[in-house]
């Protein structure tokens, strides 16, 4: 580890380490925005909170090294992720995966962190107004989210919380449906994790946000503790699934979902 890296990536470091010395891969280390790093950890921090409500283990490893994804123009198929196995079903958490929204088609966007329901399919469809249709446009339908959670290494502002309402909004159908926001669901509500810390009309902002809608705004994470089972009030969620059922090989449809 650099002595010269701040605290909280020194943190974050650790908390790889200690990840792929659990799961037996392998942590391949290369240098890093600050941005990137602070969104791995706090990709580690909502792993840990899934591993104290059932169990998590990565997926997709490469010769058993994990690859981290923190671009949007990566191809998902070529990156880890992990399976959390929570009350009788499988989710998956993810970086990086664009969801097309359920208000229009062409609303499409990709959230730093995604929590993906059990029937949830990674399309990759050619589309010429993307990279001339040269790449695949890979997405996963609204429906099939859980959670999506953005991270900011930075002070958090006004303009900033506001515009986190956006993605609640676009990437969150349940939100028009009786998903329950419940005090002991298995699920963070979707979060937007920010280095900085606030002061106290920006915290009434914060608190005002979190009555409003069931989000959480994290703050604090240079400072505090990637452990969000520590902090005093987290909200979470019991998710249920909008997606239709897939259909399986007996109706003569190979089943498309994700792997895992």
């Amino acid at each position: 580890m650099d002595p010269h890296h701040p605290q909280w990536a020194r943190d974050v470091e650790d908390r790889i380490m200690r990840f792929a010395a659990d799961f037996g891969a392998v942590y391949r280390r290369s240098e890093r925005e600050l941005s990137a790093s602070f969104e791995i950890g706090c990709f580690h921090a909502l792993v840990d909170f899934y591993r104290t409500k059932g169990n998590v283990n990565p997926a997709n490893l490469s010769d058993g090294e994990y690859r981290y994804l923190t671009s949007p123009s990566g191809n998902p198929e070529n990156f880890s992720y992990v399976i959390a196995d929570i009350e009788g079903e499988r989710f998956s958490i993810r970086q990086q995966v664009r969801i097309r929204s359920h208000i229009h088609p062409d609303i499409a966007f990709t959230p730093d962190l995604v929590v993906l329901g059990p029937q949830a399919v990674l399309h990759g469809e050619l589309d010429i107004d993307f990279a001339r249709g040269q790449r695949r446009f890979f997405f996963v339908e609204a429906d099939d989210v859980v959670a999506a959670h953005e991270c900011k290494s930075m002070a958090p502002f006004p303009e900033l919380m506001v515009s986190f309402l956006g993605m609640l909004f676009a990437a969150h159908s349940w939100l028009e449906a009786p998903t329950e926001v419940d005090p002991d669901g298995p699920h963070l509500c979707p979060s937007l994790f920010v280095g900085g810390t606030a002061r106290a009309l920006h915290l009434r902002m914060v608190r005002a946000l979190e009555d409003s809608y069931p989000m959480n705004v994290i703050l604090g994470l240079h400072y505090g503790t990637l452990n969000l089972m520590a902090r005093d009030y987290v909200r979470t969620l019991r998710w249920v699934s909008r997606s239709k059922p897939i259909p399986g090989p007996e109706q003569g449809v190979p089943e498309v979902a994700l792997p895992f």
